[in-house]
């Protein structure tokens, strides 16, 4: 294997491609800006901070749903299980309408909370910060629900299938 040298920049596909090997969970994550409802899939979420709460993602600048999350002030992340496949490929189709016949409610912030028993987290929005091609949302928990049993819905076992 050659060492490449400093001044080379790894290209999007080559970290794509490196990155598919780290096993993330699957989210959907939901926001409702002036009665438009947006949701996307993600695998960026994370745990940031306990103290205070605060959990992030990040969302690709060339989304069509990007002006929804570049103006909203509160999101829910909905941690996908094994189970919930099909809600994760309705949500990373692009051009669909993603609620279309499916059960929602308000959550406390106004985000669309799906009818489904998965781990979820209600946010505010703490802030934004410019990543490239992506802006990272940064979150402060406000709500969160946690079922009794859970078997997570990773990129590997999403793809796998």
């Amino acid at each position: 294997m050659t060492v490449p040298s400093v001044d080379q920049a790894v290209n999007g596909t080559e970290l794509r491609r490196a990155m598919g090997h780290w096993a993330t969970g699957i989210a959907v994550v939901t926001t409702q800006v002036d009665g438009t409802l947006a949701g996307l899939v993600s695998n960026s979420f994370t745990s940031v901070s306990l103290e205070p709460a605060l959990v992030s993602w990040a969302v690709d600048k060339r989304s069509s749903s990007f002006e929804a999350w570049n103006t909203t002030d509160n999101f829910a992340v909905h941690i996908l299980s094994e189970a919930d496949r099909r809600l994760a490929q309705r949500f990373v189709a692009k051009g669909t309408e993603k609620f279309a016949g499916l059960a929602w409610e308000p959550g406390v912030l106004g985000s669309p909370i799906v009818a489904v028993d998965v781990p979820r987290i209600e946010c505010r929005l703490w802030q934004r910060v410019d990543a490239g091609d992506h802006v990272i949302l940064i979150g402060e928990a406000v709500s969160v629900s946690d079922p009794e049993s859970f078997r997570p819905l990773t990129n590997h076992v999403y793809w796998a299938k």
